[in-house]
């Protein structure tokens, strides 16, 4: 098992990547498209090492999941940041201590580059953040304006 950043994936994982994530997440969101998905996690996320991009965790050229590190994530609470966004473990992988590994290095990366706290919204899994060390903070609003999700923070 290893952790790589979207730069060092191959098209073929990336593909998965972001398929997972547009078929997952365009359930929720009216305006979201593969068009769109695919510019935002190749042309930004993938293209070098400075923020903001993506990491994942792949064992035998197989996507366990995958996550986005970011300044800025949503509109309304600019004072928020950084974040680790878009995080998903694909389905099989689940409930093996996968995500929390993938946190953890979002983490690691985040205290590498200076930073002393960083922030994630969630309106599907407030329980897996409080369990693995996360503050609640507030509820915000989403960017869509569909509703609220909540907003954690942990201490570097």
């Amino acid at each position: 098992m290893q952790v790589k950043k979207f730069s060092e994936l191959t098209n073929e994982e990336l593909d998965k990547i972001i398929n997972k994530h547009f078929n997952h997440w365009s359930k929720y969101s009216k305006e979201m498209s593969l068009k769109d998905v695919n510019y935002e996690f190749k042309n930004i996320y993938a293209l070098n090492n400075e923020l903001p991009y993506g990491i994942a965790i792949v064992n035998c050229n197989d996507i366990i999941g995958f996550c986005t590190l970011r300044l800025d994530t949503l509109k309304y609470y600019p004072e928020f940041n950084p974040w680790i966004c878009s995080v998903m473990i694909f389905d099989k992988y689940r409930r093996q201590g996968y995500g929390k590994i993938l946190i953890n290095y979002a983490k690691e990366e985040y205290k590498k580059l200076g930073y002393d706290k960083v922030f994630i919204w969630t309106d599907k899994a407030p329980n897996f953040y409080e369990k693995i060390g996360f503050s609640y903070v507030q509820d915000i609003l989403k960017n869509d304006k569909s509703g609220y999700g909540r907003l954690y923070s942990i201490k570097l």
